[in-house]
């Protein structure tokens, strides 16, 4: 029976952790692709999800924004018009 060597450095076993899951991803994914009904389906939710992540972010950039803005504007130092 061969066995692993007990002495390991720890970039080796990080190395050989990284592998571990780099390979239990890769089969997850084909089982993934494999259920389901095809390549098209899993792209298509993909997408679906792309899009409410890049709006997501894109509302809360611009709420931010506005935000930064507000704030700016009622610091006593900002110029505007007062009459």
């Amino acid at each position: 029976m061969v066995r692993p060597p007990r002495d390991v450095t720890p970039g080796a076993g990080a190395r050989r952790a990284l592998l571990a899951d780099s390979l239990i991803a890769l089969l997850l994914a084909v089982v993934a692709i494999l259920l389901a009904a095809g390549i098209g389906v899993v792209g298509f939710v993909a997408l679906l999800v792309l899009l409410v992540l890049l709006l997501w972010i894109g509302v809360e950039a611009a709420l931010r924004r506005r935000a930064r803005q507000a704030g700016s504007s009622r610091s006593p130092g900002a110029t505007g018009s007062s009459s």
